[in-house]
């Protein structure tokens, strides 16, 4: 087993504007190396699809046969990232934000940045939740606390990009996304949401859209390249599916239906996009069912007259504690606006969709192939795979559900491994698929034998965060420690 290093790089100071290193003096020309494209690029791998091209999956994860390594870092619900021989991965403790490099080989720490954070966690979520992103050249990590910071393979800090005040419930989660030079980044929530495009070498301002009408969510960005055409940017955000151009950061298409909280990230297939834009009603959370105008509910409850709704006029524990949620501007009362967004929660809950990539305008009534709201197959916050034409998702109670992608067909479902919850996005290699739950059990699947339990693992500690999987390695993130799995055993 592997425990902590000592400090090897320490970056501490306050968050600020995006800055480039200063001037060096001229230097000799030297020969320019090309970097080396990453394995596991960012949230759920190269374009968040959750599949490890050129790698394999092997035939048991387990602790004494096949654990090439353990380390100790600091907590966080970030997921890791892998480019050649470097595993990235971000943590926090009381003080500060680490965003740690370790050897993939052996788990030694080549290098650890840190910022100072003043301990105040974001709502239930963790400081550390968005996960890095590289694209071979750089390494990104972005805090709730402190937004985004840029350094080179070597962990030189390189450039910050202040994101402002973020108002979203449980923090910041969605990751960053890099292409070709440009740095994505989507910021939803409850007041000021926007998409920012920045250059991923000075970290300055390409373009920003902002986004009107939505609230807050927690899903990454997907990259969209037709055949013919420019690049889109697909988001999945709070009542509305979109895509933005890639260029310029302007509104190409849109789908009205979303859930009015979003966590999964869209996945690619081709033109076909699925997401997963799903939510239950607050009522289902036990919290009473939300009706009437916003005039009734004064009538009923606004015991002071101020043309509000305090907090403690709404006698209902319940109600109390999700009250930061109803609350979009944090001024501890609710009005109109507000009380319209509590009316959503209780009705807007999307489903799964299946979108014919290509429109412009709003597509909502001619481009989605199908749609389905069947919430016995639909998780609250796992990624769905999607892999050789087959959806698979997997929710609490380890429900495991497998869909034909291009008609939605439900082909099997059923539980799998021990009943748990599950927060990971399932991940794949070759034709073997690997889901984490919450108490750290680890099952692989064999997608080709109708999903057959090819082993169950163990990590003993709880797992929040998606597993990530290159050449013959899998790493997973725990609460207190990186795990590196390898070949079969002999």
């Amino acid at each position: 087993m592997r425990f902590p290093l000592p400090l090897l790089v320490c970056i501490s100071c306050a968050p600020q504007p995006a800055r480039p290193l200063a001037q060096q003096a001229p230097t000799e020309p030297q020969e320019v190396s090309t970097p080396e494209p990453p394995e596991w690029g960012g949230f759920r791998g190269n374009n968040s699809a959750g599949i490890a091209m050129d790698a394999e999956l092997p035939d048991v994860l387990n602790m004494e046969t096949n654990l090439l390594w353990r380390t100790e870092i600091p907590k966080g619900y970030s997921s890791p990232t892998i480019c050649g021989d470097q595993v990235f991965i971000t943590g926090a403790d009381k003080e500060q934000l680490f965003t740690l490099c370790l050897d993939r080989n052996d788990g030694e720490v080549q290098w650890q940045a840190s910022l100072p954070y003043d301990g105040k966690r974001p709502g239930a979520n963790s400081p550390a939740a968005p996960s890095p992103v590289t694209d071979g050249e750089r390494v990104y990590s972005l805090f709730h606390h402190a937004g985004l910071i840029a350094y080179d393979m070597a962990g030189q800090e390189l450039w910050r990009k202040d994101l402002g005040i973020i108002n979203i419930p449980h923090g910041l989660a969605t990751s960053p996304l890099v292409h070709e030079g440009l740095l994505i980044q989507m910021i939803d929530q409850d007041t000021g949401s926007f998409l920012v495009g920045l250059d991923a070498t000075t970290g300055e301002e390409r373009w920003r859209t902002e986004r009107n009408n939505v609230t807050h969510s927690y899903s990454t960005p997907t990259l969209y390249t037709p055949a013919a055409g420019e690049a889109q940017i697909i988001v999945s955000g709070s009542f509305q599916i979109a895509g933005y151009s890639l260029r310029d950061g302007s509104k190409l298409w849109w789908i009205d239906g979303g859930a009015w909280q979003t966590k999964a990230v869209p996945v690619i297939d081709g033109d076909l996009c699925i997401v997963n834009s799903f939510m239950l009603p607050t009522s289902e959370m036990g919290v009473p069912k939300f009706s009437g105008t916003f005039e009734e509910l004064l009538e009923l409850r606004d015991e002071n007259g101020n043309g509000f709704l305090d907090r403690e006029e709404w006698d209902h524990e319940l109600v109390q504690q999700i009250w930061f949620i109803l609350d979009l501007d944090g001024d501890l009362r609710l009005d109109s606006a507000d009380w319209d967004y509590a009316l959503a929660t209780t009705r807007a809950l999307g489903g799964l969709f299946a979108i014919q990539l290509g429109g412009t305008g709003n597509v909502t009534d001619t481009h989605v192939r199908w749609f389905a709201d069947d919430r016995r197959g639909l998780p609250d916050v796992p990624s769905p795979l999607l892999l050789d034409g087959t959806i698979y998702m997997v929710k609490r109670g380890g429900i495991f559900t497998a869909l034909e992608a291009a008609t939605g067909k439900v082909l099997q479902r059923g539980r799998v491994g021990e009943s748990d919850a599950y927060y990971a996005s399932p991940v794949a290699a070759g034709n073997r698929i690997l889901l984490a739950s919450q108490s750290g059990q680890l099952l692989l699947l064999d997608a080709d034998e109708g999903w057959e339990e090819v082993s169950a693992g163990s990590v003993d500690e709880e797992v929040w965060s998606t597993p990530a999987v290159a050449g013959q390695h899998v790493v997973v993130r725990s609460q207190s420690a990186l795990y590196c799995f390898g070949p079969d055993p002999g």
